[in-house]
């Protein structure tokens, strides 16, 4: 199944879409998917919000036990997963997707790009050796667990 979702780029945006996401997981039976899945379209549909500055489309596709969540922008630059200043107040989103998803990444399609990640048990085989965000105390402990899980992945 597949659904979307025009955004226009504004900050209502993000909650509309968190709402959107929000519902449809809920009449689609997947409950355990509900809260990282919000979570994850709250920080790429900001990330659009923030630096493509085009409309935005969001698509939620169900297939068995997997959910894909894509956010289409117009915008052709292809976003940064980098470390972050503990002190700064934005620049995380990337590393939170990544701790949160199975699997996650990003395209060029058309005249922009899809960043999508994916939740499931088909999915999160493919992430065993990843920490989970919600077991965490703070965002900064996601974070220092991150940048230690991919200095190890970096070395085997």
């Amino acid at each position: 199944m597949d659904v979307c979702l025009d955004l226009e780029n504004n900050v209502e945006a993000v909650s509309a879409a968190r709402a959107f996401v929000r519902s449809l997981l809920a009449a689609w039976g997947l409950k355990d998917h509900i809260d990282d899945a919000v979570l994850i379209t709250s920080e790429l549909v900001t990330n659009a919000v923030l630096h493509a500055r085009t409309g935005i489309e969001l698509r939620v596709l169900w297939a068995g036990s997997s959910v894909r969540l894509e956010v289409y922008d117009e915008n052709s630059r292809l976003p940064i997963l980098a470390g972050v200043d503990p002190a700064a107040t934005s620049g995380r989103g990337l590393a939170v997707v990544s701790s949160v998803a199975g699997s996650w990444g990003m395209e060029l399609e058309g005249d922009g790009k899809v960043v999508w990640a994916e939740l499931g048990s088909e999915a999160m085989s493919a992430a065993t050796d990843r920490f989970a965000l919600k077991q965490l105390d703070s965002v900064e402990l996601a974070l220092d667990a991150f940048d230690r899980t991919s200095r190890r992945t970096a070395t085997a």
